[in-house]
């Protein structure tokens, strides 16, 4: 064999074995993680109107690639994202996120049941994850309020070659775009044309224009 031919040769054996080692990873086993959303918002850390019955809703997630991306600041919300924020529901959202898994967009739906009616109260849950769907997104309604959430989104946990062992987060508020009030307890106001989603800038939220965070989410590796 002549040394061209011989570097070729080594270039295509090359370029396969990369093509095996990524679908390798790809149609590999998932991970499997524990996931606490703890609520922290407070009329202690959120002094300015702090609600009767304050409380967050029960969590919904799913892990997923950039072809599906529920929280995308700037992005305008689906209708289960306005009804997740406006009224704590999690339908119609975990129907649009079984539409991405049958897509192939996401990979795995989280959910918890209750709501988190306590500060320090947690919702836990385990999921599994992998290669092709690496991040996680997941939100809790911020209760009562016209169309806020507790968002984490687009979390990578596959950093560096591996899987974090853990990480934590903090949560902040986000408007969904999706109603105009501006208070805990406002009547409905629809916004129209819609506005986009993104983190809030409320003064119930922010002070000297610094967030103040509402919870925080983290990720264990099991």
């Amino acid at each position: 064999m002549n040394p061209m031919t011989r570097s070729i040769a080594s270039t295509v054996s090359t370029s396969l074995l990369s093509l095996i080692a990524a679908h390798a990873a790809v149609g590999a086993p998932g991970v499997r993680y524990e996931v606490r959303f703890e609520r922290t918002w407070s009329e202690a850390t959120h002094p300015s109107d702090f609600p009767l019955l304050a409380h967050f809703s029960p969590v919904i997630g799913v892990t997923h690639n950039g072809h599906f991306e529920p929280f995308q600041a700037g992005a305008t919300a689906t209708p289960g994202i306005e009804r997740l924020c406006e009224e704590g529901k999690h339908q119609p959202l975990d129907s649009e996120i079984k539409a991405a898994v049958a897509s192939g967009a996401a990979g795995a739906l989280i959910e918890t049941a209750d709501p988190i009616r306590s500060v320090g109260g947690k919702g836990v849950a385990t999921f599994e994850i992998d290669a092709a769907h690496p991040q996680v997104s997941i939100a809790a309604m911020i209760a009562p309020s016209p169309d806020w959430c507790a968002v984490a989104a687009d979390v990578a946990l596959y950093e560096n070659g591996q899987w974090v062992a853990k990480k934590t987060l903090t949560l902040e508020a986000w408007d969904m775009g999706t109603d105009s009030a501006t208070s805990y307890r406002a009547l409905d106001a629809d916004t129209q044309p819609r506005g986009q989603v993104q983190p809030s800038d409320s003064q119930y939220f922010a002070k000297n224009g610094k967030r103040i965070p509402v919870g925080t989410v983290t990720f264990t590796r099991q």
